[in-house]
């Protein structure tokens, strides 16, 4: 074996094996199964893993608290369906361009809000989000209002090819994201999280590395939400509410915050969960809407990071990996 591939191995293997196990079985069932309904659940669980792990990597890694998340999805979904509608740009180029606009806003966005702090970073990407929720009203003739803009162009020829496609580029997400968290970058970002005056005093640009992941955050998001337009279709305001942006927290938060893999496991479970308590329409909500609240109490660090997982040497290596701190509690 030669050194290069042994050190690449050796890398590979300092990651949780939790998450080669989700990215397997996600990868095996469809084609197993053949049953297109799972297919297309899997597909949607798959875009909103993607949306709680480019979530997670500024405020899992910074605890700057994102409540306006959806203004990279929706911004970027919107953009890629107008370029694919009124310019037809197929979504091999029209995604890309939403997902570097997406990270272009973040950077803007980013050293806009870097004086903020606390709730009032918070606020403050909440009401970006805002802005543009209305704008897509106000701009009903290239957004359609209400409506949306409906006739985008498939990503394939059917739900399995389009699960697949999705499903290779969450995997390539899910690896840097990995990667990243484990350079300079994301112990720096690690750094910050726990005292950024600290950090600041050891003579780390703070803000530099703040804006670099807010971009980043904006990009991920932005792929997702240009992959989300076009598997289904269609982009309306929705995909810009607050109460998505309160979906991507709350997936990152239940499956474990900075750690990667929690937000990966958070987003496929629940989306799943959500879409399985349909065959009880009448109280879906409500027994949804409880079992998060539950989830929450009992783990108000997420799945990844509870007592028995973070007293068990083995299961804490195989969900955090080799030599990987606990991600922010939600309890103070």
């Amino acid at each position: 074996m030669s050194m290069g591939l042994r050190k690449l191995l050796s890398r590979l293997f300092i990651y949780p094996p939790a998450g080669f196990v989700i990215l397997a079985g996600l990868g095996i069932y469809p084609a197993v199964s053949g049953n297109i309904l799972h297919v297309e659940i899997l597909l949607l669980a798959v875009i909103y893993a993607i949306f709680a792990m480019s979530w997670d990597i500024l405020t899992g890694y910074t605890h700057e608290v994102n409540f306006g998340f959806a203004f990279f999805i929706g911004g970027a979904g919107y953009l890629s369906g107008a370029c694919n509608v009124f310019l037809a740009f197929p979504p091999a180029l029209s995604i890309p361009l939403s997902a570097l606009g997406a990270g272009v806003a973040g950077v803007l966005i980013g050293y806009l809000t870097l004086r903020l702090k606390g709730p009032y970073f918070s606020m403050a990407t909440l009401a970006f989000a805002g802005i543009l929720y209305k704008l897509s009203f106000i701009l009903y003739k290239i957004t359609g209002g209400e409506e949306g803009i409906s006739g985008l162009q498939s990503l394939s020829s059917g739900p399995m090819t389009d699960f697949y496609l999705i499903w290779s580029v969450m995997v390539a997400i899910y690896f840097f994201l990995l990667f990243y968290s484990r350079s300079k970058h994301g112990t720096i970002l690690k750094a910050i999280r726990a005292d950024e005056d600290v950090a600041q005093s050891s003579g780390i640009n703070t803000a530099y590395y703040k804006v670099e992941a807010f971009a980043l955050s904006g990009l991920l998001a932005g792929i997702g939400g240009g992959l989300y337009a076009h598997a289904q279709m269609h982009i309306g305001p929705a995909m810009l509410s607050g109460s998505l942006s309160v979906l991507v927290v709350l997936l990152a938060m239940i499956g474990g915050m900075g750690t990667i893999v929690g937000p990966l496991l958070g987003g496929i479970l629940l989306s799943v969960l959500n879409e399985a308590l349909r065959v009880v329409e009448v109280y879906r909500i409500v027994i949804y809407t409880g079992l998060l609240i539950v989830f929450i109490y009992l783990a108000p660090q997420g799945f990844i990071n509870l007592e028995f997982v973070r007293q068990s040497p083995w299961l804490k290596r195989f969900f955090l990996g080799k030599e990987e701190s606990h991600g922010p509690s939600f309890r103070g």
